[in-house]
């Protein structure tokens, strides 16, 4: 007679507990019990990707040129950065097309956090204004925060022999069409700056856009044009040396560098330029890496090293994340594409 050997099944509480059981004390115990192995699974190894973040060097995606404020706030928060997370953050200036080449590279790179976007807000709120992006402005990117805002300073070549803007506007009056001003390029600040101006002032000046700030200034300086709206830092040894005559600045209140300079708003209310500084990630980045970001560039945005660099730098350091710097990004959108219309603005 051939015995034959009977297999029987490991136990199983899920196949082997009759259904009714599952709403005994046993069977809702062992369902809890399940639920919360589960649950903090889950959160274990949500925290270890978070907690293994950065695993390779970091680039901050810098969309202009090695010069001029954003690129000098952006090598300062990568040293620190460098500092804190142990894995090399390097600046990788990407320029061309008003920021927006260095800008759609962020999103369109892998949403694992190790590529970051730190730029002013020009591709952001004010090239959108003025050409199709390949990226939505809004949803194309995950927004970690703002962490400064500056206001330009508006100079002059000292052979147009104003003081004032009232002077200004009534020198370009008498001369319609001759009185020219430099920018860094379509939609951007200064760009935008002087066709406030012109509107506002019903006043007839010529746009010459140069490709940086650097060649704009140093425009302004040679002669080549009359007026440049730019940086305050950058044309603020050039006053003090006399090539050049500051007539006032772009803020809504005036600023701690130059507190002797009234706001262009006292002359024609409304005209406020400011510029602010931003760290988004690509889009579809994993809150919870947003989340590691966010939380150490706050700490680096508090460090005293840091807020001293840039406060010499003219900067008004101001934190804004989440519902507020929607809000902001909303409002500057809304006002530069009624500037552009307004003005009559097109693409060159």
């Amino acid at each position: 007679m051939t015995l034959q050997r009977q297999h029987r099944r490991p136990f199983s509480f899920r196949r082997d507990i009759r259904w009714t059981d599952r709403f005994s004390p046993l069977g809702v115990l062992m369902s809890i019990r399940r639920w919360v192995l589960y649950w903090a699974m889950g959160l274990f190894c949500a925290g270890s990707f978070a907690q293994s973040f950065p695993t390779k060097p970091i680039r901050l995606v810098m969309p202009f040129p090695a010069t001029g404020p954003a690129d000098l706030m952006a090598r300062i928060y990568a040293q620190k950065l460098t500092e804190r997370w142990g894995q090399s953050v390097l600046v990788d200036n990407r320029v061309g097309a008003t920021g927006t080449i260095g800008a759609d590279m962020v999103a369109k790179a892998a949403p694992d956090g190790h590529t970051l976007l730190f730029t002013v807000d020009l591709p952001i709120v004010m090239a959108p204004a003025l050409i199709k992006t390949p990226y939505d402005p809004r949803a194309g990117f995950t927004p970690i925060a703002i962490l400064a805002e500056t206001m330009n300073m508006l100079v002059v070549h000292p052979s147009l022999a104003v003081s004032n803007l009232s002077e200004l506007i009534a020198a370009a009056k008498k001369r319609p069409g001759q009185l020219t001003y430099s920018s860094a390029g379509q939609a951007s600040p200064a760009h935008l700056c002087g066709e406030m101006l012109r509107v506002n002032a019903g006043i007839d000046i010529v746009h010459v856009p140069y490709k940086g700030a650097a060649p704009a200034m140093n425009a302004v300086l040679a002669g080549e044009v009359s007026m440049f709206c730019g940086p305050i830092t950058q044309g603020l040894a050039h006053v003090k040396g006399g090539k050049l005559k500051a007539i006032g600045v772009t803020g809504s209140s005036i600023s701690g560098l130059v507190p002797e300079l009234p706001t262009l708003s006292t002359t024609i209310p409304g005209l406020v330029v400011s510029s602010t500084y931003m760290v988004y990630a690509p889009p579809a980045t994993p809150a919870n890496i947003a989340q590691l970001i966010k939380t150490d560039l706050r700490k680096t945005w508090e460090d005293k090293d840091v807020r001293e660099r840039l406060g010499a730098m003219g900067m008004d350091l101001i934190w804004l994340e989440g519902a507020e710097l929607t809000r902001r990004v909303d409002a500057d959108l809304a006002k530069w594409s009624n500037v552009v219309k307004t003005a009559g603005i097109r693409a060159e």
